[in-house]
């Protein structure tokens, strides 16, 4: 009786892990088209980019993993009491937002001297949720008080397919941004 059990139990559970299994490495085809649709957008964006540095001659660029592009204008001093700004940093910045499309280069969508503040200037707390585009979280964990660079943000980091105001779904963008405070 042992044997049989052991017998059907070896049977049958090849039958039963098959399924489970080959249903794991399945997802569905609209799945499958998104993040097929997420890496061409990923493509278009980085080609964006680099038309745009083309086109200004740009080449002191830096590339993060993100796919964010720096372009350093001005340095602030490099000290221990200048540090690398970090997550939970309150940030003080002035900016100009632009486009970077063949047909709208260079054009304003945005600035923190519109904000009608006395200073022109606009702040935030790096990585707080609701706070500013994930691109601004990213690329001012690579500035300090004083720098001013030039941030080329692909659209995924920023307004992604959603757009927002003048900017349509899947723009990337310009920020020109220095840093005037860091808490």
């Amino acid at each position: 009786m042992k044997k049989f059990a052991l017998a059907l139990s070896l049977l049958i559970l090849p039958l039963l892990t098959v399924p489970a299994l080959t249903s794991c490495n399945t997802e569905p085809d609209y799945i499958k088209q998104v993040r097929q649709q997420e890496e061409d957008q990923k493509k278009a964006d980085d080609a964006t980019i680099q038309a745009y540095l083309t086109r200004h001659s740009i080449t002191n660029y830096t590339r993060l993993p993100s796919g964010i592009y720096l372009v350093p204008l001005v340095d602030g001093p490099i000290s221990t009491s200048n540090p690398l700004i970090k997550a939970g940093n309150k940030v003080t910045t002035k900016y100009t937002g632009k486009f970077i499309g063949a047909d709208n280069d260079g054009q304003v969508f945005d600035a923190s001297s519109n904000n009608r503040t006395a200073c022109g200037c606009f702040g935030f707390v790096n990585g707080q949720a609701g706070g500013v585009i994930t691109g601004w979280n990213t690329a001012t964990l690579q500035m300090r008080k004083g720098d001013r660079k030039l941030l080329l943000i692909p659209s995924y980091l920023a307004y992604g397919v959603n757009g927002s105001g003048a900017i349509f779904p899947n723009t990337p963008l310009l920020f020109d941004m220095e840093i005037l405070d860091v808490q």
